[in-house]
């Protein structure tokens, strides 16, 4: 399997022809968002078209959304045991089987965007982490494209103003999100995204932290009433593309590469696509009788007091989960964000030459 990781194509795989030829294959998405978001209508779903396009019709999608195959923790297992082909994976929910990758996704309030997020996660795994490519490996699971998303609010049932307001709050969040909760004097609880609805619904949480998107794409507007406008940091990590390692030795080369191509368009896609449903999300709030509230600040100054804690916190955790040769892997992420910081405004937040960016550089084709 390990070859899949680290494939050596040609020039000629990299000129993907028109159409790529070969037997015919369906397969199988689970996906535990719903099917009417953005993740689907705005980026899965061209991702989709266009592999089947290219291939001429030779690799199709069947898709099942809304959490009908696995939820957002048994979505590794079903593609593990072959119950689904690819499947929306988030590392953060797996810390014992993507230990590396998932202590990564904790350093959310270092990575300053999305476009950002993106660039710096995927060259971080595919260019210098080999651990987190022998624990997907392990699972029987390729990584294709990992995705970061536009930086998270608080969504709240209450006003959520001043560092006081923090007090005692129970919030739906996870990863350094949590650490943040618990240092203002709240306290995190751990939940799925599709599971929070529901608490916030049955008085379980009073917050959630998450995308503004949120309030669209999982109806959030029917149980928040108060948005905190103050961005805490952008989650590095999902795995939107990822194939089980059986199906993806059915593919030709050409045919990985091609997932790979069309892989980080999509994971760039997320960091547009998300980026516009947040700012909707925030504009349509009034109408949804949902106050955007715009924090104190004295709570803008405990945040930036902990977000100055980050790089030691994040040591601290490596240590208590024995993860491997943390020190120089965090060192290394610490550089990509920086280098990925010059490349997203050197282009300008360009969707197509940031995509071609981060296959160039990122991507393990082409070795």
């Amino acid at each position: 399997m390990k070859a899949a990781f680290k494939m050596t194509l040609g020039a000629a795989a990299l000129a993907l022809a028109p159409q790529i030829a070969m037997a015919e294959t369906e397969v199988t998405y689970s996906s535990w968002f719903p099917g009417s978001s953005t993740l689907h209508t705005k980026v899965l779903t061209p991702f989709f078209d266009r592999v089947t396009e290219a291939t001429g019709g030779e690799v199709t999608f069947k898709v099942f959304t809304d959490g009908t195959v696995a939820g957002g923790r048994n979505t590794l297992q079903a593609i593990r045991d072959g119950v689904a082909d690819m499947g929306l994976l988030a590392t953060s929910y797996h810390p014992g089987e993507l230990s590396t990758a998932a202590w990564l996704s904790e350093g959310s309030i270092l990575v300053r965007d999305a476009l950002v997020g993106a660039g710096a996660y995927n060259e971080m795994i595919f260019k210098h982490c080999p651990q987190c490519l022998d624990e997907m490996e392990a699972q029987g699971i390729v990584p294709i494209a990992y995705h970061a998303t536009p930086p998270y609010k608080t969504m709240c049932n209450k006003p959520v103003e001043t560092a006081e307001d923090m007090k005692g709050l129970r919030v739906r969040t996870f990863g350094s999100w949590a650490s943040w909760v618990n240092a203002a004097g709240g306290n995190a609880v751990t939940m799925t995204v599709p599971e929070a609805y529901e608490g916030l619904e049955r008085g379980q949480l009073d917050c959630v932290a998450g995308s503004a998107a949120w309030l669209i794409q999982f109806s959030l507007f029917d149980v928040v009433k108060d948005v905190s406008n103050l961005p805490i940091g952008t989650f590095a990590g999902g795995i939107p593309l990822n194939m089980n390692a059986d199906t993806w030795g059915d593919l030709s080369a050409e045919q990985q590469t091609l997932f790979y191509k069309e892989g980080i368009a999509a994971a760039v896609d997320v960091a547009v696509e998300f980026d516009a449903e947040d700012n909707q999300a925030l504009a349509e709030a009034g109408g949804h009788n949902v106050n955007v509230i715009e924090p104190a600040e004295d709570l803008k100054a405990a945040f930036a007091a902990f977000a100055e804690t980050e790089v030691d916190r994040m040591k601290a955790l490596a240590e208590q989960r024995e993860i491997a040769n943390a020190d120089a892997l965090l060192e290394t992420y610490l550089g990509l964000l920086k280098k990925w910081e010059g490349i997203v405004d050197e282009l300008d937040g360009d969707r197509d030459a940031i995509a071609a960016r981060i296959y160039q550089e990122a991507m393990p084709v082409g070795q």
